[in-house]
């Protein structure tokens, strides 16, 4: 009777057996799913927690130079409307220089480097000219200046920042117009000398 018994049994087990593997491997599949849904969303999370955005609406280009926290006389915009015009002019430069009262609690770099995209500052061809943009928050007190890939080998960060602490006791002084003026002419003068023309004015 064992012997009769044995076989039956076997087979019994048999027909169970797929069924139980079947719910194991689907169980270990949902489980593999649902931790690599949950790792797609810690790596969206932390994507998010580390890209800088710039929440903040743009303001509109209006020309080279554009004041929209008003530090500026009319006749000194003009004037470095027109410097700027002619630096493009001759040397495929695009400058553009931005004051605002506030980036809005936002970092600065993070502020410019987007304005600067946005604008599209700069030349389509990267093997001429370039882009740079000036940027000065009133309320932060802070200046940035953006440079364009092409432009770096000439603008390199330690360069830039040098020249741009020459102003620091005009802005001290509240006289934030001249302390650009003083920058954007130690910008242009280097460029002068390391790109070889020459601008018929300057302010």
């Amino acid at each position: 009777m064992s012997l009769l018994r044995w076989p039956v049994k076997s087979i019994v087990r048999s027909k169970r057996l797929p069924q139980k593997i079947g719910m194991v491997l689907a169980l270990a599949l949902l489980l593999v799913v649902n931790h690599s849904c949950m790792r797609r969303q810690e790596s969206r999370k932390q994507t998010t927690e580390t890209r800088p955005e710039v929440s903040s609406p743009f303001p509109t280009q209006a020309g080279l130079v554009n004041d929209y926290a008003n530090l500026f006389d009319p006749e000194s915009k003009k004037r470095l409307e027109s410097l700027l015009a002619e630096l493009k002019q001759k040397s495929d430069i695009e400058f553009a220089v931005v004051t605002i009262d506030t980036t809005g609690g936002q970092p600065i770099f993070d502020y410019s480097l987007a304005l600067a995209r946005t604008w599209k500052v700069g030349t389509k061809d990267g093997s001429r000219g370039g882009g740079l943009l000036l940027m000065l928050a009133l309320k932060e007190r802070q200046w940035r200046l953006q440079v364009s890939q092409g432009l770096e080998p000439d603008l390199p960060d330690n360069v830039c920042k040098e020249m741009g602490d020459q102003s620091k006791d005009l802005y001290k002084q509240g006289q934030y117009a001249a302390g650009l003026e003083k920058y954007i002419n130690a910008i242009i003068q280097r460029l002068q000398k390391l790109k070889g023309f020459a601008l018929s004015r300057h302010v």
